[in-house]
């Protein structure tokens, strides 16, 4: 590891001048350390258009009055309207490895560019890009250099940091005068609890990404070919499950031939919308939640007899199930390597035809295992609800009740107004009237999502299983004259499929009377679904200690997956956890007032 260079070393200055409370500039500098050593360079760092020299008192009133008469002048309104001139907006954005863009588009200019500047007046500018992957890393650099965007998407535990170091906007206002009504829609479903949580001393210090759905509760994802080769039915007890994935491995459910096979897919990240154990764990009653990528600071938690908040993670139930994941393991159910493989490896597995059976979330059938019907002869996946343990029903957890994500505008920004404005447009296209263009677009037959293309995104909780029953009866009726434009789109796409088009599956999988938008519209209809009784933001000890907590989490399944530890190595584990900061935890979030 190499020291901190002379701009680090600046960004750290700006750091202890900016950062509010020992513990919060600790924290920070820990994070900016972490960066230096891995970040062996995007290619890109941010821009110091933002920064200006220092200024005198008079001078900062004099520039404080010319701005207020140029937002006078150029400002919307209200939720509609344009800029006028057009104004600059800046932002940083990451990239995914695996997305495809359509030819001639990226994340400077795409359909959503083009828009905001044409409908809004904003010119929008990227001041940096980066891999996913590195993403967390350079928002932590952006954060500690005190230059940050206009406005950027970050996390809960960046989230709670910014807030604390004052360097974010207070957007009450502008989120009262220029959301519209459809915008407001879609944050105060539940209660509000989305603004809830993005509220801080009364005052709105961000706008939630994600929040207020149960997008992400799992499902189970299984070869049916498989099955049938292997003489076994769809699982209705975690037994079932057990049963299959030991079939898939030592009964040649492809029929080569060869010992190849593996009966669960798993890979280093344990907890995922893809590939996770997040659905295993729930069929055994347990709701831990760990990333091994993650910000360590969504976790979930449950009341215990005495009405105290414990953590989901130190239960038995946990152990339970940990304990059949080794069994599965030593039977050679699990690929060997899984620990050192990333989602990408793993999905090659999978599409390869080496896996049969997966955890996974909604949009599994949109990738990896998509083109395995046309392109694998033979080759179909069904769908399945979570199943349990015994007599009491499986629910599937959910983390997407609280945001876990945020976009935040800097006080710096003459403009805070603006990117609620770029949610308002978003909100509309997709949601209001559904304009299909700005969500597919299809190029020499293929399509090509852009819904992602926008540096601001939104959605309208519940709307899926809403729209995939209202296509179910449509094609119960034969009438569609009662779909929008939206559904009728999703319509298509399944007559399609039974008309003979192949491409059309992964549509069929989502809208179907058995895809995973009725199957979760069942999980919301009968209440089975768990979500934390902690509806808080980040503790302090957690933004602290749970990135070193996770890690050791990371550590303590692994190994015993592995066998290289003993089951009982969990007790020991839950223990230390309790001790390193853990009661801390439990102590800061029962005493919290956000337990519900």
């Amino acid at each position: 590891m190499q020291t901190l260079g002379g701009g680090k070393q600046l960004m750290l200055t700006n750091a202890k001048a900016k950062l509010k409370g020992s513990a919060l500039l600790s924290l920070l500098l820990i994070m900016v350390t972490v960066t230096a050593c891995n970040d062996n360079n995007s290619g890109s760092t941010a821009s110091n258009a933002n920064s200006s020299p220092k200024t005198s008192a008079s001078d900062n009133a004099t520039a404080n009055a010319s701005t207020s008469e140029s937002k006078a002048a150029t400002t919307p309104n209200g939720p509609t309207g344009k800029y006028d001139p057009p104004i600059e907006l800046t932002t940083v954005r990451s990239v995914n490895s695996a997305a495809e863009l359509p030819p001639g588009d990226s994340l400077d200019s795409n359909i959503w560019v083009k828009t905001f500047k044409d409908e809004l007046g904003i010119n929008l500018k990227n001041l940096w890009k980066v891999n996913d992957a590195q993403y967390q890393n350079k928002i932590a650099v952006t954060m500690a250099s005190g230059d940050m965007p206009d406005f950027m998407e970050v996390d809960a535990q960046q989230f709670q940091i910014l807030v604390e170091a004052g360097t974010i906007a207070d957007l009450t206002d502008s989120y009262a005068k220029y959301a519209s009504d459809l915008t407001k829609g879609s944050m105060e479903v539940n209660n509000g609890l989305r603004l809830k949580a993005a509220t801080m001393n009364g005052k709105l210090m961000g706008i939630p990404v994600d929040g207020g759905d149960i997008t992400d509760t799992e499902l189970i994802y299984i070869r049916k070919d498989w099955l049938a080769n292997v003489g076994l039915q769809p699982p209705k007890t975690m037994e079932d499950v057990i049963n299959i994935a030991l079939a898939f491995t030592k009964n040649d459910p492809d029929k080569n031939g060869k010992n190849d096979t593996y009966g669960l897919s798993l890979d280093l990240n344990l907890f995922n919308g893809w590939s996770g154990l997040d659905g295993f764990f729930n069929g055994y009653h347990a709701y831990p939640f760990n990333p091994t990528k993650g910000s360590a600071t969504t976790l979930n938690f449950m009341k215990g007899p005495d009405g105290k908040v414990q953590w989901a993670d130190t239960q038995p139930e946990v152990k339970t199930a940990l304990g059949k994941l080794a069994d599965l393991f030593k039977q050679g159910a699990i690929y060997p390597e899984f620990s050192v493989i990333d989602g990408m490896k793993s999905a090659e597995l999978v599409t390869s035809g080496k896996v049969g059976m997966t955890f996974g979330a909604f949009w599994v059938p949109t990738w990896p295992i998509n083109n395995m019907y046309k392109d694998v002869p033979g080759a179909d996946w069904g769908i399945y609800p979570l199943v349990s343990s015994d007599d009491k029903p499986a629910l599937s957890q959910s983390m997407t009740g609280l945001p876990s994500r945020f976009y935040v505008v800097s006080k710096k920004a003459e403009h805070p107004e603006a990117p609620i404005l770029l949610l308002n447009t978003y909100i509309e296209k997709l949601y209001g009237h559904f304009d299909k263009n700005y969500h597919t677009v299809t190029v020499d037959g293929k399509d090509f999502g852009v819904f992602g293309l926008s540096p601001v995104r939104g959605g309208m909780p519940g709307n899926n299983p809403k729209a995939a029953a209202a296509v179910q009866a449509a094609k119960q009726s034969g009438d569609t004259s009662a779909l929008n434009d939206e559904q009728k789109q999703y319509y298509d796409q399944v007559a399609k499929f039974e008309a003979g088009d192949k491409s059309m599956w992964a549509a069929n999988k989502l809208w179907a009377a058995d895809g995973v938008f009725s199957l979760l519209g069942q999980y919301s209809d009968n209440n089975l679904v768990f979500q934390s009784a902690y509806v808080g933001n980040p503790t302090t000890t957690m933004i602290a200690k749970c990135p070193s907590l996770r890690d050791e989490e990371v550590k303590m399944i692994t190994s015993i997956i592995m066998g290289s530890k003993p089951l009982d190595y969990f007790d020991e584990w839950a223990a230390n956890w309790l001790k390193s900061g853990g009661q801390d935890i439990l102590d800061e979030v029962n005493a919290s007032g956000q337990v519900r």
